[in-house]
């Protein structure tokens, strides 16, 4: 959940670290720091709060040309200066940061405590730069020391370390916790994410898991826990350097909506089959006569995932005629799953680093599992560790709050779906106007964006309110949920996405004159139970905006507003109607005054479990 730095090379590791924490703001943190060699000494500087504080308050910054950076999300121990990463041995020699969590710290902790080792904060990183450290003053290189204390830790570990005697290389070792190199002229760098590297090189190598890397100015070398020497690509990082700028708007969030319509076209683009009205995944091409075996499709992933996984389960169920649903991964990856060889699982994530995806997914490939991934990061821990899958290619996102990820991602499923559907039992001219619906998407996508002064005005109406309901039937049940998880992300507010059925069984009791309710009410096989809903909650005074067509007369006599929808195939309403809810929530948290990129106790990508 934190922002991993190194440098070594010929410029300002200080001033090369903390542009790297900068880009890395967007994952969350609490707090910052930065160590620096300079003149055999390990020098350290760390803040908590913002890093701008950290800046304002090492107004000098560091000296030296190689370091390490952190910005930190409590895990272990309370958000104080003590607990601030970088962390120290005892003896002041060698600095780590580390993302992950060390499982069995407490055991390690009371050995090394016994040994006479004292630690000055409550972290389990503390307790790894410890036993770096020990390693090292042995007489271990720091490599064969990285790598002993590895062997001790039992948990997730995206770690470097910096030892003051040696002030030309860094250590870098990936257990479970995304780790990158970047390679430039003379210098190189260590990062938790590419996004941190863009500025400075256009080439990476990734760390797969389980590798140690040393690296210094001019060379790197990557080893396994057994020591045994491996061999790496160097890759390009594909990200536009001013992809993660924000241009003339205020937020990401309000720039990654509308780059929506552009993300969709780009998703789309070279996987549409028209002669054969299907969709052409290349990675599906790989598996052959084994997807035609396929009885059974699991979705599963987390948060906005989850609810992407879910549209992509109703359609798979609804149009490919396989059945099929979506789970949770944090559950998936704890219940023992019973794992047949005629299932295909479909592992969601936006970052392809979401720890309960990945611990779902390795438990499923354990026990013999055909495990698809859908992600947004090329070179992920997701898309290196399932059987094959698809990117998004929705762009970086950088707002906390997920948009045209879930739009990308639900289009994925869409693309899947449809694939399925043309080898099952559905029509050339079925699958043919579900595609020109499909090409249709990016100019509705900015129909529904030109809605946003509606979406305005309702927040300004209701961002105060102590309740919002969002409701919808098949299909637009996840957009409801996602509905409501936007707004509980950034503004604050006690808001639930449900079935207009569920509705009824229990939540109408919250109705009461004036609230406002989201209603989902496309023109498709629901929408004569979306109007009995609508019936019910009108009956209860609540204030209802639906998304509906527009020349939809029966709709509109029940409702007190509409947003309009273009005509468009059931099949897409999903992309369609989720634009005009991330509006409100985004308008919402505009009126209310809080951080719409950076709400608070969440971070972009959950690497912990």
């Amino acid at each position: 959940m934190c922002g991993i730095i190194g440098y070594v090379g010929k410029r300002s590791a200080w001033e090369m670290i903390l542009g790297g924490l900068k880009r890395l703001e967007y994952r969350g943190y609490d707090s910052a720091g930065i160590a620096t060699i300079s003149d055999g000494q390990l020098l350290l500087s760390r803040r908590v709060g913002p890093i701008r504080t950290l800046e304002e308050e090492t107004p000098d910054g560091l000296p030296g040309n190689a370091g390490i950076g952190h910005t930190r999300w409590a895990t272990h121990g309370t958000v104080t200066e003590a607990n601030c990463h970088p962390h120290r041995d005892s003896k002041n020699r060698v600095a780590v940061v580390h993302n992950g969590i060390v499982d069995n710290v407490e055991e390690l902790r009371a050995e090394l405590v016994a040994g006479g080792s004292q630690f000055r904060s409550e972290t389990d990183t503390e307790v790894l730069a410890e036993l770096v450290g020990q390693a090292v003053a042995s007489g271990k290189s720091l490599p064969d020391a990285v790598v002993a204390a590895l062997n001790r830790v039992e948990g997730t570990a995206g770690i470097v370390v910096i030892d003051q005697a040696r002030p030309d290389r860094l250590v870098a070792a990936r257990i479970g916790s995304p780790v990158v190199l970047g390679i430039g002229d003379g210098e190189t760098w260590v990062a938790s994410d590419q996004l941190a590297l863009r500025p400075y090189t256009d080439r990476m190598v990734v760390l797969d898991d389980g590798e140690i890397a040393e690296v210094t100015a001019h060379t790197f070398k990557t080893v396994d826990l057994d020591k045994q020497a491996h061999s790496k690509r160097v890759e390009e990082i594909l990200t536009p350097p001013d992809a993660t700028e924000l241009g003339d708007y205020p937020h990401y969030m309000l720039k990654e909506i509308h780059e929506q319509p552009d993300a969709v076209d780009r998703s789309m683009r070279g996987r549409l089959n028209a002669a054969m009205g299907s969709a052409h995944l290349g990675g599906l091409q790989s598996q052959g006569a084994r997807l035609f075996d396929v009885q059974r499709v699991v979705f599963f992933g987390c948060g906005t995932s989850l609810y992407s996984a879910e549209v992509g389960a109703y359609l798979m169920s609804s149009y490919a005629r396989v059945p099929a649903h979506a789970q949770d991964a944090a559950e998936l990856a704890v219940q023992n799953p019973i794992v047949d060889s005629r299932t295909l699982y479909v592992a969601i994530s936006q970052s392809g680093e979401t720890a309960d995806v990945l611990a779902a997914l390795h438990e499923i490939r354990v026990k013999g599992g055909l495990v698809a991934g859908v992600t947004n990061v090329v070179g992920s821990s997701l898309a290196r560790d399932t059987d094959f899958g698809t990117y998004v290619h929705a762009g970086p996102e950088i707002s906390v709050c997920s948009t045209k990820a879930f739009t990308a991602q639900v289009l994925a499923t869409e693309l899947l779906a449809l694939q399925f559907a043309r080898m099952r039992d559905m029509s050339a001219t079925d699958g043919r106007a579900w595609l020109r619906a499909l090409e249709q998407l990016p100019e509705q996508v900015a129909f529904m964006l030109e809605q946003a002064p509606a979406c305005r005005s309702l927040a300004q109406r209701f961002g105060g309110s102590k309740y919002t309901m969002f409701v919808g039937r098949g299909v637009n049940v996840p957009v409801a949920q996602e509905g409501a998880l936007k707004l509980k992300e950034i503004c604050y507010v006690p808001a639930e996405g449900m079935s207009g059925a569920a509705m009824k069984h229990g939540p109408l009791a919250l109705i009461e004159p004036g609230l406002p309710v989201w209603a989902l009410v496309p023109p498709d096989e629901t929408r004569e139970r979306m109007l009995g809903n609508l019936r019910e909650l009108k009956a209860r005074g609540a204030h209802i905006s639906a998304v509906a067509i527009a020349d939809d007369k029966e709709v509109a006599g029940l409702v007190d507003q509409v947003i309009p929808l273009p005509r468009h195939h059931p099949a897409v309403s999903p992309i369609l109607t989720v634009i005009p809810l991330q509006l409100y929530a985004y308008y919402t948290a505009l009126k209310l005054g809080y951080d719409i990129d950076k709400p608070r106790n969440l971070a972009k990508s959950v690497t912990v479990m």
